[in-house]
């Protein structure tokens, strides 16, 4: 037998370093591909079905231009998003519960109510009336909804057309005092949010309403910007924890086929909003939090709402909620009953109103049946500014608050506007429970990151106006008359 020559053993080695090599690389995943696990494999799928459809070019040319660009209109937020760690590229278990809640092929309960378009509360189940509904959660103060609904946009104008209609669900706001917005004390304060919502971002995509008692989100697992897709018979075909427009596009496409037309995040020119923190030499008046992590409570406003018309008209009506309430307790008052109570108010930006400072600054008063609170009365220091939208916060020590017995919160105040040119006395009253409410939202810096910056978020406190017209100060005068 004929020996092998060193030439021989060389090539035949240098062939099974290759070939080892290559199944090596065959059997890697792409870089970056398992990074932030299953929802960041999600929120890559845009790009993936990009190389789907360029690269295997097996569901036809327009899909290979789909494919390409696909990436981009349902990923171009998102791939920035995973770099910089958002939310909705991380898989939590909150995410994870979300997926078993609602498997594919579930359906929504029977009494789960909605307002429709025309806003008529009606059952959720019948507004599925075309082959597959599309519904995406969002507010105002959602960062991720903010990021991600132009990439639903974009879907909606390709996919219309194919027998799906698609919602927005206005739900109650997921980090109140985000870009200065206030959680809703009404339903036609959610209206005006909404309509508010529909001019500000600019959307062509029509808006549900979540009921004041968020029975959605509630069911939803109180999360802000889920998305859904529903068969005509209400069963559930798609759902995703976060809004995602790669994910739904490919969702659409298997069950519709392919549009003719693909839509970018560029092509619809939506306004685009970024977050930051107002310097604290810009902050007017010094802002005040609970030890801990803050408890939001439940809270009721009292008297009558208007319709979402007069709200919206900035004309002045005594009977506005101008202002809303975020009370807020310690760890320790929300176990024992005794402790501090965070009272947080703010004017709504919705009604268009702010403090006039050049007349007797805000004033509060406690009554509480059984309980002990200190002080029971105060008022905000008086601002050299002619006006402003800043917050009024209180510190108050309670003691023995039984849960059965409310605390009322009067406030007085007065409020102005400069477009208008009024200035008015306004009394409101507020009912607080000793009770977490689940649905209040996280405010940035107290309940949500606790001691973090987050409080002084872009907008969360407007510029103060010049030239308002002065207001006469009127003479002191006891609380309440």
């Amino acid at each position: 037998m004929k020996r092998p020559t060193m030439q021989t053993l060389f090539s035949f080695v240098t062939c099974l370093v290759i070939s080892l090599s290559s199944n090596t690389l065959k059997a890697q995943p792409p870089q970056g591909q398992r990074q932030g696990g299953q929802e960041f494999g999600q929120g890559q799928r845009g790009a993936g079905q990009g190389q789907r459809g360029a690269g295997q070019g097996q569901r036809g040319a327009g899909q290979g231009r789909l494919g390409r660009s696909g990436g981009q209109a349902g990923n171009q937020r998102g791939g920035q998003a995973s770099r910089s760690g958002r939310p909705r590229d991380r898989d939590r278990p909150r995410d994870i519960e979300f997926r078993e809640k609602f498997p594919i092929g579930a359906e929504l309960p029977v009494e789960l109510n909605v307002y429709n378009v025309d806003r008529e509360l009606v059952p959720v189940n019948s507004i599925f009336k075309s082959k597959y509904t599309v519904i995406v959660g969002g507010c105002l103060t959602c960062p991720e909804f903010r990021n991600s609904y132009p990439e639903i946009e974009a879907v909606a104008r390709d996919f219309r057309d194919r027998g799906v209609d698609f919602y927005f669900l206005y739900q109650s706001l997921a980090h109140p005092e985000n870009w200065g917005f206030v959680q809703p004390s009404s339903i036609e304060d959610r209206f005006a949010q909404v309509e508010h919502a529909e001019e500000l971002l600019q959307t062509q995509i029509p808006w549900l309403t979540d009921p004041i008692d968020n029975q959605l989100k509630t069911y939803f697992n109180l999360t802000p910007n889920s998305q859904f897709v529903f068969d005509r018979t209400g069963k559930v075909v798609h759902r995703d924890s976060w809004g995602r427009g790669s994910s739904l596009r490919e969702s659409l496409e298997d069950l519709v086929g392919t549009p003719d037309t693909l839509t970018t995040v560029e092509d619809l020119n939506l306004p685009r909003f970024e977050r930051h923190l107002t310097p604290k030499s810009e902050i007017l008046v010094e802002r005040l939090s609970v030890d801990g992590v803050a408890v939001p409570l439940r809270v009721e406003s009292g008297g009558e709402s208007n319709s979402v018309t007069t709200l919206r008209s900035i004309d002045f009506n005594p009977a506005n909620h101008y202002v809303k309430l975020r009370p807020e307790a310690d760890q320790n008052l929300i176990r024992t009953g005794t402790g501090q109570l965070y009272l947080g108010f703010r004017q709504d930006p919705v009604l268009g109103a702010s403090w006039n400072n050049l007349a007797d600054p805000p004033e509060y008063k406690l009554i509480a049946n059984g309980a002990a609170v200190s002080p029971a009365t105060g008022h905000s220091k008086r601002l050299e500014i002619e006006s402003d939208s800043e917050p009024r916060e209180f510190l108050v020590d309670v003691q023995d608050w039984d849960a059965n017995e409310p605390i009322l919160v009067q406030i007085q105040y007065f409020a102005c506007n400069k477009e208008k040119g009024w200035c008015k006395s306004v009394q409101q009253e507020f009912t607080i429970w000793l009770d977490k409410d689940e649905s209040a939202g996280l405010v940035n810096g107290r309940s949500h990151f606790p001691g973090g910056q987050g409080g002084a978020r872009q907008g969360a406190q407007r510029r103060p106006s010049a030239g308002l017209r002065p207001a006469r100060r009127p003479a002191q005068r006891p609380f309440g008359q």
